[in-house]
């Protein structure tokens, strides 16, 4: 199994962590400052990082959780780093346990939770655009003066060029850690008109934090809750139609400025439902520059966010397949006719 890599970018010594083996903390590896590798199944190297982690991030190691894979329908499976630094204290034989995501979010509900997320190493691949159409610059994810990117916090969203329409109507796929921290320099945030929330079917009140989330009143984004993870049971019809109204809100909102669709970790739930808005904008819209084929349309979000894996292939199936039938019972004629700004 390929090893995975944790950012730590607010330790003061010890900034990676290489999980080799999951299951076991003596295989993992930690970077330090000076970009050397130390093992943890050195004591002391051990030691010190625990300490480092626990104090940048302002949480004992039993409020630390580590997400280690994802199962699968998307959700995550954790290890509670307490019981990764309680097994090198014993020798670092033993396996340590992991927690389903359900497990997780019970103890997140008591508050104080800090979750961490292993991810593979990833090369961005370039962003190729549709030749029917151009894309603003700022839109194909580079860095601009909306989207900086400045810190580590603020380094997992990405905008999905084929789907935004002008400099502050974009649409973006990242993880939940984005929205709930304040990072000012990321303007495009200020313009976020809806959240929609992919791995949970109601969030508490604060929640969020990020850009206009601040705001007063009607001036918040809406917040749309689905637990996608939880479609396996439901009949195609009832989840299309839930479906239906999340990608036309998301249409709707994109007019007036910014959508942000999020999961956990932002590649497999929340990647399901804006791969259902191109299938979506191209036979309920009629916009026919925008990719229909399913492995060209994973192939468009792994360009823009590496990480993002398909999943959930019922789901897509099942709403093309729908979307198709209304196309064709209506005499759907496509509309090319929508511009970018």
């Amino acid at each position: 199994m390929a090893s995975k890599f944790v950012e730590l970018p607010d330790n003061v010594l010890y900034q990676r962590l290489e999980v080799v083996e999951a299951l076991e903390p003596s295989s993992w590896k930690i970077m330090n400052t000076l970009g050397k590798w130390k093992s943890l199944s050195s004591p002391d190297e051990a030691a010190a990082f625990f300490e480092d982690t626990s104090c940048s991030l302002k949480a004992s190691l039993d409020k630390m959780y580590l997400s280690i894979s994802q199962e699968a329908d998307g959700q995550h499976r954790f290890v509670q780093l307490a019981d990764a630094a309680d097994a090198l204290r014993q020798g670092g034989k033993a396996a340590i346990p992991s927690l389903p995501e359900a497990q997780v979010k019970d103890l997140e509900m008591a508050g104080g939770v800090v979750k961490l997320f292993a991810r593979a190493d990833h090369i961005r691949v370039q962003q190729v655009p549709s030749e029917s159409r151009v894309v603003p610059k700022a839109a194909l994810g580079v860095r601009d003066e909306y989207c900086p990117k400045k810190s580590a916090w603020a380094s997992n969203y990405d905008v999905i060029p084929d789907l935004s329409l002008s400099l502050t109507n974009r649409l973006i796929l990242c993880d939940e850690a984005t929205l709930t921290r304040c990072l000012s320099e990321e303007k495009i945030f200020d313009h976020l008109k809806l959240i929609v929330n992919c791995h949970e079917s109601k969030v508490n009140e604060g929640k969020y934090k990020i850009g206009s989330c601040s705001n007063k009143g009607s001036d918040k984004p809406a917040i749309i809750c689905q637990a996608v993870h939880g479609w396996h049971g439901q009949q195609p019809e009832s989840m299309n139609a839930i479906n239906d109204q999340i990608q036309a809100s998301i249409w709707e909102n994109l007019q007036h400025g910014t959508v942000a669709v999020h999961c956990l970790a932002g590649i497999h739930r929340a990647a399901c439902i804006v791969a259902c808005h191109f299938l979506y904008r191209y036979y309920f819209l009629g916009h026919t520059d925008i990719p229909h084929d399913t492995v060209e349309i994973y192939r468009r979000l792994k360009a823009a966010r590496p990480h993002v894996e398909p999943a959930y292939a019922h789901v897509l199936r099942s709403y093309e397949n729908h979307l198709k039938n209304i196309a064709g019972s209506v005499g759907h004629k496509p509309n090319s006719g929508y511009k970018k700004q």
